[in-house]
């Protein structure tokens, strides 16, 4: 098997307030994923999720417990998300201060498609079941939403057939 490039690391947040999940939403609906982004050399895990939900909702946040980490490896999942190899670690947030969306100052952009960006929104949870989530965490997140209970995860993109 061929050596692929080294991992990026990235932080997502995730934030509930008043039974609303905080969401990037993408092409206008074509799919969603939790605010954050890759971590900068010489920043805290939790420092470049403070850093990227502001950049992309204008909103202050706490970061709280880890609730899992999302291994991405191109090789054995065909290339779904790209040709580079990430770790992603997502935190439960609580919002601070007033949940009014700001315009987002670095709006996230499809790596594929920059064309393609994102609008921070505010999802009502009853509507997750009907959105397209990436990654595919989905079922693993409305458990949590539903129970409150998300024991700290190792989670990896599905395998190729």
């Amino acid at each position: 098997m061929a050596m692929t490039k080294s991992h990026r690391v990235s932080a997502r947040a995730v934030v509930i307030h008043q039974n609303k999940l905080l969401l990037n939403e993408f092409g206008g609906g074509l799919y969603y994923n939790l605010p954050g982004g890759g971590v900068e050399a010489g920043e805290l895990i939790k420092e470049a999720i403070l850093r990227e939900v502001m950049e992309e909702t204008g909103l202050k946040v706490e970061v709280g417990k880890m609730l899992y980490v999302l291994e991405y490896e191109p090789v054995y999942c065909d290339n779904l998300h790209g040709e580079t190899p990430r770790i992603c670690i997502a935190f439960e947030c609580t919002l601070k201060g007033d949940a009014n969306i700001k315009t987002p100052t670095v709006p996230d952009k499809n790596p594929d498609n920059p064309a393609i960006i994102s609008k921070p929104v505010w999802m009502p949870v009853e509507n997750l079941k009907n959105i397209e989530y990436v990654p595919y965490i989905h079922n693993n997140l409305m458990a949590f939403i539903e129970t409150g209970v998300f024991e700290p995860s190792f989670l990896s993109e599905p395998l190729s057939n």
